[in-house]
């Protein structure tokens, strides 16, 4: 069975990860607690067998990783299901593979809401402290950016339309 695929906002860069559904359903089966000193290195070590994580980089793959775990954990503690979804197609292409999806930038959202309001995608999740976040960016609809237009401090990045000129339908 081929393993999940997610794509992580990693300091504002999007990262595809393979295998991350999985890694946190085996540390939640071994009650690893997101917390424990040492979830950081599990996690890490965890993800590097399927992914290429920049040595530059390491301390914001783990900061994010380990957030995205505690979300994980507290969902299946309370649970709630956590399966990996089939995001589908788009022109022939893997909805995954199709780099069309919202990137927040922190320091400009005042979490308002107004993105959560208007998209009906199920994109945005706000955490239990009120922060905004893309929680499902394969859900975005290729193309659409109406949340981009709602939101007034200008804090939804949308990629440019010019790159879904590189997917045309499939043979």
């Amino acid at each position: 069975m081929p393993l999940s695929y997610r794509m992580l906002n990693i300091e504002g860069v999007p990262a595809g990860l393979l295998g991350l559904e999985e890694l946190f359903s085996r540390l939640f089966d071994e009650d690893v607690a997101p917390d424990a000193p040492e979830t950081p290195g599990l996690i890490l070590e965890g993800v590097k067998e399927h992914n290429f994580v920049p040595k530059s980089a390491t301390q914001s793959y783990i900061t994010t990783l380990q957030q995205e775990y505690q979300r994980y954990y507290r969902k299946r503690k309370s649970g709630k299901a956590t399966v990996a979804r089939n995001y589908g197609s788009w022109h022939g292409y893997p909805r995954e593979q199709i780099p069309w999806f919202p990137t927040i930038a922190d320091q400009l959202c005042t979490n308002c809401g107004a993105c959560l309001d208007l998209c009906a995608r199920e994109v945005y999740e706000q955490d239990e402290d009120g922060k905004i976040w893309v929680a499902e960016p394969f859900l975005c609809m290729v193309g659409c950016c109406f949340c981009k237009s709602v939101c007034e401090p200008k804090a939804i990045l949308m990629p440019s339309q010019d790159i879904l000129k590189n997917f045309r339908e499939k043979k």
